[in-house]
């Protein structure tokens, strides 16, 4: 399922050469939602780790994204980053990890590449990831832009922030956008742009860091000042999310 970045030589003679084939990891089912909960969600079923998957009823259609190592690679760096964030302020182990997990989204059920959310959520709210990453390789923008709307609108995902990671499939490239919800707006709102690039001399360029993650969106409390601050994942720890997964992409 990955994409090839190199020409196909069918024949020697360079007239019969065809171009890039743009490939996909993301597969479409038909299936009916009985189907569905008896083959996903049952007691007996065994949970598939190497594919995340979006199921809406109304339409019977389940959306199969197959995990690459580069989406493995960036979502466990990614979740280093934030698990050394919270160990600085003793906070560590108290989120939940939602890692491949069915999530009910607007009567759907759809999984993240990772969530986070606290372990002990205050009275009223529901125990469900706050935080949500979603990594694209073939992914477009458009499709992206859909899946941070689908969680962070309050009507369906209610998510407070989602982390978006765009691959570059041709060279060593990755953007990081943050987004929230904007209430005022009724619309998903980017908060943060991040670039992270490696030159073909190894330089590692770096713009819009340090990534920050305000601990009331994420905790659902205000910060217990001094020791308590928002999650702050620094130009070190990005760098080392966009180079393990340059690691494995292009390895």
């Amino acid at each position: 399922m990955r994409n090839s970045r190199e020409m196909t030589n069918i024949d020697t003679a360079p007239a019969k050469t065809e171009p890039n084939i743009e490939t996909t990891e993301y597969i479409i089912f038909s299936i009916d939602p009985t189907t569905f909960q008896q083959d996903f969600l049952g007691p007996d079923t065994i949970p598939i780790r190497s594919i995340r998957t979006s199921f809406n009823p109304k339409t019977e259609l389940l959306i199969v994204k197959m995990v690459t190592g580069e989406h493995t690679e960036l979502a466990s760096a990614v979740h280093k980053a934030i698990d050394k964030a919270l160990e600085r302020m003793g906070l560590d182990e108290a989120i939940h990890n939602y890692h491949g997990v069915d999530i009910d989204v607007n009567r759907q059920k759809k999984q993240a590449d990772m969530g986070w959310g606290p372990r002990r959520p205050p009275r009223g709210f529901p125990k469900r990831p706050t935080v949500i990453l979603e990594v694209a390789v073939s992914e477009t923008e458009r499709k992206l832009q859909r899946d941070v709307n689908l969680w962070l609108d309050p009507a369906r995902g209610n998510a407070n922030v989602a982390i978006a990671i765009k691959v570059n499939r041709k060279r060593p490239m990755i953007s990081i956008d943050k987004w929230v919800w904007d209430h005022t707006n009724g619309t998903s709102l980017k908060t943060q742009h991040i670039e992270v690039s490696e030159s073909e001399t190894g330089e590692v360029k770096l713009s819009g860091g340090p990534l920050i993650i305000p601990f009331d969106l994420f905790f659902l409390r205000n910060p217990q000042i001094p020791r308590e601050t928002d999650v702050v994942i620094d130009k070190e720890w990005l760098q080392k999310i966009a180079e393990w997964g340059w690691d494995m992409q292009f390895q």
